[in-house]
């Protein structure tokens, strides 16, 4: 994500990782003073603010804290009769947001792993 004058700031980071069995993507938020959107991706100083996961088949997802797994902020489901026997069409999806949490960040960050997940498998 890119903020700052002219959207030359790079304010957050999702990093992928791929095992055998599932997804997870952390979310970095950067501190002042911010990278330039063509500067190196370098995540390494930097603790993960949410972690994202999925299951074997990618129908659940779980936003958690990236610190600690015990904290979780959100679930996402996928509708996988339709996406496995009816292999067009539109996702259906179910987001599950625990109380106190930001809806519009949480609806945001599933959009963007269904996004990120969808472009990836269609370049692979």
């Amino acid at each position: 994500m890119l903020a700052g004058e002219n959207l030359e700031e790079r304010r957050v980071t999702m990093a992928f990782r791929h095992f055998a069995l599932h997804k997870k993507c952390y979310v970095y938020v950067y501190e002042p003073p911010y990278p330039h959107e063509d500067a190196p991706t370098e995540t390494g100083h930097l603790k993960p603010l949410i972690m994202m996961k999925s299951s074997v088949f990618g129908f659940d997802i779980k936003i958690y804290d990236g610190e600690n797994q015990d904290v979780l902020y959100a679930h996402m489901s996928k509708d996988a009769f339709r996406d496995i026997l009816l292999s067009h069409g539109d996702d259906s999806y179910c987001l599950t947001i625990e109380p106190g949490v930001d809806v519009a960040f949480m609806t945001a960050l599933a959009l963007m792993w269904d996004y990120a997940i969808s472009d990836m498998q269609k370049n692979n």
